[in-house]
């Protein structure tokens, strides 16, 4: 299908390297870590999936954690692999049109629209919803529509800082991150230090414990949910200092630690309930972190809120800088319009793609909160929409890190790294979320079936793009910076 296809390096020799219009050298180890971290999001991770894994994996929730952090692990073998060679903005779009073909990558972005870009209005959605609901039941504030207000607000003050320059955004990264990581361990190790009844137990990473194979598969696809944004460096290469070592520093960086956290978190959660009090967990009208924290930090509580507030802000920056990167690694090479690829000549930031995220954020974040209420439309868009989309982009990226060390670097070809990790990797995360479908009730069983719909918008714009004659984006999409 791809016949004018061809690898970098073959085109004619006078071609020009591709060379970046964004802020060079901007960011290093420290700010490409804090964007995997931020975009992970401990707090949204650790606190706003919490009951739902738990009404489905039960006191093995964290073993749940752990299953996911073994899976992840092995996917993020995959793009430390490649991000080791191919420094790009354009992310897995370029790893995949290299490794596999351009068509291949250009469905590959396709699907992770399903992934960074939709992930942050949804949750800015759900932290007003969760917000009003507190501001009510703790103070007798009722301010309607707060979901409404939080979707408002935040989008445009994310692309502010977007629009500013990738090293502001770095900064906010680290600030938000850093007190959002703090506090949420801070509950957890309270929940150590003042069990509930059954105190802490081993028992919760015990496989005899799970109590359905099914639920607790599902439990395992939202905690890969919650650990995804390990690789939200990696269309930041281009404006990091020394990409081939940064990048996939920051990833293998970014998802011990927050593995490591997130298991730990879950098992505190828990054992702050007490083992033998998995039903209160699992029936709470309120988020368990927030109904928790009202028992063992008394008016400390609070923390918890500013922990949302900051976790939210990083979440949305970091997955606006992923998805305005990709847009303009796809522009610049011609499969997306052109305009997209646009920099501001001060800031050096991509500002047509800026207001496209904008304007995506505020469409997702509204119209399934108006539709299905903004707590359903998180689960339902952040949660299984989101997983199935980025499925599709891990299983594809693992067939690149196989088809690339076996064809262009053939010389550093490692069976275990190239091969078997992302075979495990892959079928692993296929069956969870086999296993894992059709789900109950709710709109949450239409998500295969809007996954499905959008791959095939995907493939209705190749056959266009096709028929106009508009292809010489093939030639480029496979490029890296520096390479003609």
């Amino acid at each position: 299908m791809d016949t004018q296809r061809q690898p970098a390096g073959g085109q004619d020799a006078a071609a020009a390297p591709l060379k970046t219009d964004l802020q060079e050298d901007a960011i290093g180890l420290l700010g490409a870590t804090m964007q995997a971290i931020t975009h992970i999001s401990p707090a949204i991770a650790a606190f706003f999936f919490t009951q739902f894994v738990i009404q489905q994996a039960g006191i093995t929730a964290p073993l749940a954690y752990v299953a996911g952090f073994l899976i992840v692990l092995l996917l993020g073998n995959t793009l430390i692999q490649l991000s080791k060679h191919l420094p790009s903005a354009g992310g897995y779009y370029t790893y995949v049109s290299r490794a596999v073909s351009p068509r291949a990558g250009f469905l590959t972005s396709w699907m992770f629209i399903l992934y960074s870009p939709i992930a942050s209005g949804p949750v800015y959605a759900f932290f007003g919803f969760i917000l009003q609901n507190e501001l009510k039941s703790n103070w007798n504030i009722d301010i309607p529509y707060l979901w409404l207000i939080s979707v408002l607000v935040f989008a445009p003050l994310i692309a502010y800082f977007q629009y500013r320059g990738l090293k502001l955004s770095a900064e906010v990264l680290l600030i938000t991150g850093g007190l959002e990581m703090l506090i949420v361990l801070a509950l957890a190790l309270t929940g150590f230090v003042n069990p509930g009844p059954g105190g802490v137990t081993l028992s919760v990473f015990d496989p005899g414990k799970i109590p359905a194979f099914e639920g607790f598969a599902l439990a395992v696809v939202f905690s890969v949910q919650g650990l995804t944004g390990w690789e939200a460096a990696a269309p930041l290469a281009e404006e990091t200092a020394n990409p081939r070592r940064n990048v996939p520093g920051s990833v293998l960086l970014s998802i011990i630690l927050i593995g490591v956290f997130l298991v730990i978190v879950f098992w505190g959660v828990i054992s702050g309930y007490g083992s033998n009090n998995i039903a209160q967990i699992q029936a709470t009208t309120e988020l368990p972190a927030l109904e928790l924290a009202h028992k063992l930090w008394g008016a400390g509580w609070v923390l918890i809120l500013f922990a949302f507030l900051n976790s939210v802000i990083g979440n949305g920056l970091a997955c606006a800088n992923v998805s305005t990167r990709m847009w303009y690694g796809m522009a610049r090479s011609g499969s997306f319009p052109k305009a997209l690829a646009k920099t501001h000549e001060t800031h050096k930031t991509p500002v047509n793609a800026i207001l496209m995220q904008m304007a995506l954020s505020l469409g997702i974040g509204i119209i399934p909160a108006v539709i299905w209420g903004a707590d359903v439309s998180f689960f339902f868009v952040d949660g299984l929409i989101l997983v199935l989309g980025v499925t599709v982009v891990y299983v594809m990226a693992n067939l690149a890190v196989f088809l690339f060390y076996r064809g262009e670097h053939r010389g550093e070809f490692n069976p275990l790294l190239h091969f078997v990790f992302p075979l495990i990797g892959t079928v692993v995360l296929l069956y969870a979320v086999y296993k894992s479908f059709p789900t109950p009730a709710g709109p949450y069983w239409m998500a295969p079936i809007i996954d499905g719909i959008w791959l095939l918008v995907g493939i209705g714009l190749l056959f266009y793009l096709r028929a106009r004659g508009d292809e010489e984006w093939l030639l480029n999409a496979g490029k890296a910076i520096g390479e003609a």
